[in-house]
């Protein structure tokens, strides 16, 4: 297979990577080149291994050109994300933008740059929302911003999935828990996960290998705890 991972410098997208890499092609789309050169050279098949060192908010059809030659994409997992922990209050126009950008218009392009090439293997879009971008889940100070902007991404996730019914193309969204992960850290310092980021990569993996022809347009909760 021929898979496309956003924001897979660190947490979750780094645990994929390691995964999926040992046996298909990965495509991996991160800013950091350091982290992703790291990346490589920890992989049992770093050969299986590609990356792009670019914004996913300005990426275009020509980028992506010449970074994924293969005619076909099995799988699209939209894991990149930000966020910014601040009372509403102090919540301005740029937060805003730099946020949505990412969690929401980040998905939004890469799902349009790269649909040919996913109707082309009739594959599937995983869209990586949270617990707190679901409608009556536990909603915390600070966060405001940060679980609107994965609401979007949910209600995306079900829009695009009628759309691109016709070109065979399922989308979904995990809505994530607590996970170990440096974010969570930043939204809430000193808290510990029970879940692990390996343990939410190994079952994003278990979730893709099964439930490709069966589930499509769903927001699926997947946590032990919020937080």
């Amino acid at each position: 297979m021929n898979i496309v991972i956003t924001g897979c410098s660190k947490g979750i997208g780094f645990e994929l990577v390691k995964i999926w890499s040992q046996n298909h092609k990965v495509y991996g789309i991160s800013r950091n080149t350091e982290k992703l050169e790291l990346l490589r050279a920890s992989l049992s098949n770093p050969a299986n291994f590609k990356f792009l060192s670019k914004d996913i908010v300005n990426l275009n059809q020509h980028d992506i050109k010449d970074f994924i030659k293969d005619s076909k994409v099995d799988i699209l997992v939209n894991n990149a994300g930000h966020l910014i922990n601040k009372p509403f209050s102090e919540i301005k126009y740029d937060d805003y933008r730099d946020l949505m950008d990412v969690n929401f218009w980040g998905a939004f392009n890469l799902s349009q740059l790269l649909v040919k090439k996913l109707s082309n293997a009739k594959g599937q879009i995983i869209n990586i929302s949270s617990m707190g971008g679901v409608n009556y889940t536990s909603k915390f100070p600070g966060l405001s911003l940060y679980s609107s902007s994965k609401a979007a991404l949910s209600v995306f996730t079900e829009c695009l999935a009628v759309e691109l019914e016709s070109e065979q193309v399922k989308v979904n969204a995990l809505a994530l828990g607590a996970v170990e992960t440096e974010m969570l850290n930043t939204a809430f310092p000193g808290y510990v996960a029970d879940t692990k980021s390996h343990e939410m990569a190994s079952f994003i993996v278990e979730f893709v290998n099964s439930s490709s022809n069966i589930i499509n347009g769903q927001v699926i909760r997947v946590s032990k705890s919020n937080p």
